[in-house]
C-alpha cells in the first residue's frame, strides 16, 4: 500500500497559555484530519515558548513547533517605519517554515475585534504573505464584530482581506448575516466552534448544586473597572451565606504575569474583594494550567459562571449548567445559537448576562432552575452530528484547498 501524500498546514499565531487557544488548535487539527483523510497532514505552529508548547501538544502526531526569532522583530520594525509592511510583511520565525506550507489556517476570528478600533495588522499580514506565496487561506472558528467601528478606509481593507479567504467558517449563525452586511458572504459558512469537534455531544449532569465555579478576566476589569469585581464579590459572599462553596477557575495565564492577560491575577483581585468571613468557603486557583489540568477542576463543580468564552464552553460541554458573562456580543450570539439548536430541549442549562450587570437574584434564580428534580428527563445534546460533519467535509474537499 502506498503512503498517503503529505500536506502541511500552518496556523496563525496562537498563545497556548490561553486554554481557549489550545482548544481551538486541538479541535482544528481534529477537524482537518477528519475532512482530509486522504492526506497525511502535518501542522506547524510558531511559538515564543517552543519547549513548553512542544510538551503541551506532545500527544498529537505530526505537530511541529517552530520558535520565534528574536531579531525578526527589528526587521518588522524597519518595515513598519518605512511603510513597507503591507507589501513585505514577514513572519517572526524562519520563513522556510511558512514557505513549505500547503495551506494557511487562521483560527479564532475574534482577534479582529480586539484591536480597539484598529486593524490587527499582523493577522492581515499572515494572509497577505500566504497570498503572495500562492498558499491558500481558510479561517475556522471565526467570530466577527465591531467592524462598523472602523474608519471607512480600514473597513475596506479588512473586507478585501476577508474576501481573499477560500472559506470562513463562523462559529455561530448570527455571524453569517453580520458579515453579509459588509459584503463578505460568498466564502462564509457556519460550522460550530472547534471545541465541539473535540466534544461533539455531552451528557447533561443532574447533580445537586453545591459547588460553583467562577471565572473572571482582565478584559472585564479593563472594560468595566473594579465595580464589576466588587459586584461579583458580593454575589460570592451571598452564595457562601446560602451554603454554597465557590471555586475560582482561570482559563488564561501569562508567562510574564501580565495583569492585562492573566486570569489568575484577575481572580486574585476578585478574591481581595470577598469578605474575609467568606474566604474559607472560596477556593483560589493553584497549580499548573492546560486543558488537561483545568477541565477536571471544571468537572468538579456543579455550576459554572464565566467570562472567558471557552471556559464557558468547556463547562457546558462537560454537562454543567453555565452562565456566560458577556463583555461583547459573542457570548450572546453563542447562547442564542445553542438555545435555538443543540440545547433547545434544555435551554435552562445556559444563560447570558452582562459582566457589569449580573446580580445575586439572577444567579440564585439560575441555580434554582438547575437544581435536580425527579421529573427531569435525561438529555444528551449533540453539537456536531455525523450529517453536519459529512456535509462540511464534502464542502471543504470541493474547495480544492489541498
Amino acid at each position: 500500500m502506498s503512503a498517503k501524500p503529505t500536506k502541511t498546514v500552518i496556523f496563525t499565531y496562537q498563545q497556548l497559555s490561553n486554554i481557549g487557544c489550545e482548544i481551538i488548535i486541538r479541535g482544528s487539527i481534529a477537524f482537518m484530519r477528519n475532512a482530509f483523510p486522504q492526506f497525511r497532514l502535518k501542522f506547524v505552529l510558531c511559538s515564543y515558548h517552543a519547549d513548553r508548547d512542544r510538551q503541551l501538544l506532545s500527544d498529537i502526531a505530526d505537530v511541529e513547533i517552530v520558535p520565534m526569532v528574536w531579531w525578526k522583530r527589528y526587521v518588522r520594525g524597519v518595515l513598519v517605519k518605512s511603510g513597507l509592511e503591507k507589501r513585505f510583511w514577514t513572519p517572526r520565525f524562519a520563513e522556510k517554515h511558512f514557505d513549505k506550507a500547503d495551506l494557511l489556517m487562521s483560527v479564532g476570528g475574534d482577534i479582529y475585534s480586539m484591536a480597539s478600533g484598529d486593524l490587527p495588522n499582523d493577522w492581515l499580514g499572515w494572509e497577505r504573505y500566504a497570498t503572495r506565496k500562492g498558499i491558500p487561506s481558510i479561517m475556522f472558528g471565526a467570530n466577527m464584530d465591531k467592524i462598523e467601528g472602523l474608519p471607512a478606509s480600514k473597513q475596506a481593507e479588512l473586507i478585501e482581506h476577508l474576501n481573499r479567504f477560500r472559506v470562513i467558517l463562523v462559529r455561530d449563525a448570527a455571524n453569517l448575516e453580520y458579515l453579509a452586511g459588509f459584503g463578505v458572504k460568498d466564502n462564509v459558512d457556519f460550522y460550530p466552534d472547534p471545541i465541539f469537534t473535540l466534544r461533539p455531544e455531552t451528557e447533561i449532569a443532574r447533580d445537586q448544586i453545591r459547588k460553583i465555579g467562577v471565572n473572571l478576566t482582565p478584559i472585564v476589569r479593563r472594560e468595566y473597572g473594579d465595580p464589576a469585581f466588587e459586584r461579583m464579590a458580593k454575589i460570592i459572599d451571598l452564595l457562601v451565606a446560602e451554603g454554597y462553596t465557590v471555586k475560582l477557575i482561570p482559563h488564561v495565564y501569562d508567562t510574564d504575569n501580565s495583569p492585562a492577560l492573566d486570569d489568575r491575577i484577575a481572580l486574585d483581585h476578585l478574591y481581595s474583594f470577598i469578605s474575609p468571613s467568606s474566604r474559607d468557603k472560596v477556593e483560589p486557583h493553584s497549580g499548573p494550567m492546560s486543558l488537561a489540568e483545568i477541565s477536571p477542576k471544571i468537572a468538579d463543580v456543579d455550576l459554572f459562571i464565566g467570562a472567558r468564552m471557552h471556559s464557558c464552553l468547556n463547562a457546558m460541554t462537560l454537562g454543567k449548567p453555565t452562565y456566560f458573562l458577556s463583555y461583547s456580543t459573542k457570548a450572546r450570539t453563542m447562547v442564542d445559537w445553542l438555545q435555538a439548536g443543540p440545547m433547545r430541549d434544555t435551554p435552562e442549562r445556559i444563560a447570558c448576562g452582562a459582566s457589569d450587570a449580573i446580580d445575586s437574584e439572577t444567579v440564585l434564580s439560575f441555580i434554582k432552575q438547575n437544581q435536580p428534580s425527579q421529573d427531569l428527563p435525561k438529555h444528551r445534546p449533540s453539537f456536531v452530528n455525523q450529517e453536519m460533519r459529512d456535509e462540511m467535509v464534502n464542502q471543504m474537499q470541493g474547495l480544492g484547498i489541498l
